[in-house]
């Protein structure tokens, strides 16, 4: 429950309460998943208006809408909260449900890894029974930002939000809505360059995240984020934490990794990647540094898991699936293709690559550089998805096997009669590509276990 009534709604957005008081269980903009009691926002998106959804939002048993005017035919009997802008009125609900709470807010930037590390630090945190709360999925927008915070209960202690922008100037409205007392940027890269056109501008608007937080916070990042960020460090007022690199001490086994801790001792991870471990026992010093207790951490590591998409592990008569499919951007990439050469007990590796997407004029010289770290690979076959997949291609040709298909139909059609025991097979692009369809179209599941 929310804990917020209709008229408490009208109150906070400066209207006047002329509809009858009902209880606010949560706050939705999807009209398709709206349940009794909730509040529907109605949002006008690139592809769909929200005010054309009334009815159906109604229907399903919405107490009131907000809406904006002259948007179209309010169904009769149906309260709506009239506002000038949906957008901005969902970010005024937030902020005063953020400011009920109280809680200690914890924001995550980066150009890779902001959600698996959002998940981690709320499990090793100790979840909800700990009164912990994070983002949904990838709430991570201008829409998902506010969304996040208005999801969280009233006894949430710790709230862990990710922050992610595409253009300038978008990490301020976030940060309008949620300023973090501590901060965590995982990496920093060529990503969303559509918007962003340049790394150093990538690295110019995720630092703001880092002057944001409190002046009795954290920063935590690695050493290379320190030095990408340099030009910006005497803005910060929080204290920098860097993180140790564990990466050389890291031993792969068949049945996961296996490290030996100064804090911890001899830990196993049953994750598939070495960048998803590293990002655990990150999220691990911050879970400690937050009040959890260093048992009650590492008897946390063993139940660690990923989001979907992300390395998610899928086995089929033999084969191993690793979907990494939910995004992708250079950095994503190479780390996925490292997975898939390191793969222990492999008899083929086989990598299907797509498009990675908003990297704007410089698309298909990054795509390219990607085909040449995959023909120093040497892989068994790749397969190309889209125009991006086939830019890839271009470069690995000459080293390995290679085909190029439009979609993940094609992609499907191709391994259906080409898979065999033994093979691990990556798939790995943005997400407008929707490779994860190759699973469905090849009849394989997830597996429970990560690793066997």
């Amino acid at each position: 429950m929310l804990g917020l009534s209709t008229v408490e709604v009208a109150q906070i957005l400066g209207l006047a309460p002329d509809l009858e008081e009902q209880p606010v269980r949560r706050v939705v903009i999807d009209s398709r998943v709206v349940a009794p009691g909730d509040l529907f926002v109605a949002l006008v998106g690139a592809r769909t208006d929200g005010h054309q959804h009334l009815r159906q939002a109604q229907a399903q048993g919405a107490v009131a809408a907000l809406v904006m005017p002259d948007r179209g035919e309010r169904p009769s009997g149906f309260p709506c909260l009239v506002v000038r802008d949906t957008l901005k009125a969902l970010a005024v609900l937030a902020r005063a449900h953020l400011a009920r709470l109280s809680p200690t807010v914890v924001g995550i930037t980066g150009s890779v890894g902001k959600t698996t590390a959002k998940d981690f630090l709320y499990q090793l945190l100790g979840g909800a029974q700990a009164d912990i709360c994070a983002a949904p999925a990838s709430y991570n927008s201008e829409v998902g930002l506010p969304l996040a915070i208005l999801s969280a209960p009233l006894s949430t202690k710790v709230l862990v939000l990710e922050y992610g922008i595409n253009a300038p100037g978008e990490m301020d409205v976030l940060l309008s809505v949620a300023r973090p007392h501590h901060a965590w940027i995982t990496a920093l890269g060529a990503s969303h360059l559509e918007g962003l056109g340049s790394v150093q501008a990538v690295c110019a608007e995720k630092s703001k995240l880092a002057q944001a937080a409190d002046a009795n916070g954290h920063l935590w990042l690695t050493p290379k984020c320190a030095r990408q960020l340099e030009l910006w460090q005497h803005l910060w007022s929080a204290r920098l934490h860097q993180f140790a690199d564990f990466q050389q001490d890291l031993e792969h086994h068949a049945e996961g990794w296996v490290l030996q801790h100064p804090l911890w001792g001899s830990l196993q991870f049953s994750l598939p990647a070495a960048h998803e471990v590293l990002c655990a026992l990150q999220a691990a010093e911050i879970a400690v540094a937050l009040g959890a207790s260093a048992d009650a951490v590492r008897s946390r590591f063993a139940h660690l898991c990923a989001p979907p998409g992300r390395m998610s592990l899928c086995q089929s008569q033999g084969m191993v699936f690793l979907d990494d499919a939910y995004n992708a951007n250079p950095l994503s990439m190479q780390a996925a293709l490292q997975v898939l050469a390191q793969w222990p007990q492999a008899g083929r590796r086989i990598a299907v690559l797509g498009s990675m997407k908003e990297l704007g004029s410089q698309a298909q010289t990054l795509h390219q550089e990607i085909g040449r770290q995959v023909a120093a690979w040497g892989f068994d076959f790749v397969l190309g998805v889209g125009s991006g997949g086939a830019w890839i291609v271009e470069e690995c040709a000459n080293s390995c096997p290679t085909r190029v298909v439009d979609d993940a139909h094609g992609a499907a059609s191709i391994l259906q009669n080409f898979l065999a025991p033994g093979d691990v097979v990556l798939l790995k692009a943005s997400r407008s590509e929707a490779l994860e369809r190759i699973l469905s179209l090849l009849q394989v599941k997830p597996t429970k276990e990560r690793l066997k």
